[in-house]
């Protein structure tokens, strides 16, 4: 299923929304969604193998009572009816890889008119392991609402500025040329300057935006790493790196930007804060 609009467009549409009209999509429309979810390609940068991951559309009305009371959303998400959850087989990069194709679901959403966030703690694990049948060799890392969204609340836009979800981080604090002391501009890089803004809006768990881009000008290559993290929030930089990378990859395919992604880590001062995941080269 082809987008029906440039990508840039639609990153830039897309938002966390987190109040719904609190009716069930038509059938129709989750037809249009289950097509999304079978024909989508399964793969990522980070796997290339097929059937490792699958998605699935949950339909909340089909829940009984005392389920529908345990979504464990905690007021996050009012009033939707219907999720998209998925799971994933474990490997090393199991969460990078969910994070890229959970995004491209995503998008494809917003390209539809439909709302979602990503939920990657507030939400009844067990409960949506269940639903989906998860294996004991998978995963779910996280869910997301998808419905028709509105006006949202008052409640929604304190959240919303508490979590300073419409806040990102700067040029010069994600994007690095030689080494993380070297800051990298807009104006150096006119060719590229739309795939690393496209990356820059992305969304990530607590609007941390943990990945970290250097820019080898000698060997042409983009070198992905995310800041290192302890305790429980070290789950969602993976899956938030393949989010970056989700949207540098259908960014440069849109663009007509070729290359490839690779596994290549450069040898580059001073990382011991910072993890290498994966470079993209020209």
């Amino acid at each position: 299923m082809n987008f029906t609009k440039p990508i840039l467009e639609i990153i830039r549409e897309r938002t966390s929304s987190r109040t719904y009209s609190g009716v069930s999509l038509d059938e129709n429309i989750k037809e249009k969604i289950k097509e999304l979810l079978e024909s989508l390609e399964l793969k990522s940068p980070f796997n290339s193998q097929e059937g490792n991951i699958r998605f699935e559309l949950i339909n909340v009305p089909e829940f009984n009572p005392n389920e529908k009371k345990k979504l464990g959303t905690y007021g996050i998400i009012k009033g939707a009816q219907n999720f998209i959850v998925g799971a994933v087989k474990k490997f090393q990069f199991n969460r990078e890889h969910f994070g890229f194709l959970m995004e491209k679901i995503i998008l494809h959403a917003t390209d539809m008119g439909l709302g979602t966030c990503w939920l990657g703690g507030t939400f009844n694990r067990s409960l949506f392991s269940t639903k989906i049948h998860k294996k004991e060799d998978e995963i779910v890392p996280a869910i997301t609402p998808i419905g028709f969204s509105v006006k949202r609340t008052i409640k929604e836009k304190v959240i919303r500025r508490f979590i300073k979800a419409n806040n990102r981080l700067l040029w010069n604090q994600l994007f690095f040329k030689h080494d993380f002391n070297t800051p990298v501009h807009p104006e150096e890089i006119p060719d590229y300057k739309e795939l690393l803004e496209m990356v820059r809006i992305g969304p990530s768990a607590g609007n941390k935006q943990p990945w970290r881009i250097i820019r080898d000008t000698e060997r042409k290559n983009f070198n992905f790493y995310i800041v290192k993290e302890t305790g429980s929030y070290n789950q969602f930089p993976p899956l938030d790196i393949g989010i970056a990378v989700c949207h540098f990859d259908l960014t440069a395919m849109d663009l007509g930007i070729n290359g490839n992604w690779i596994f290549s880590e450069p040898q580059i001062p001073r990382t011991e804060n910072y993890k290498y995941i994966i470079s993209w080269s020209i």
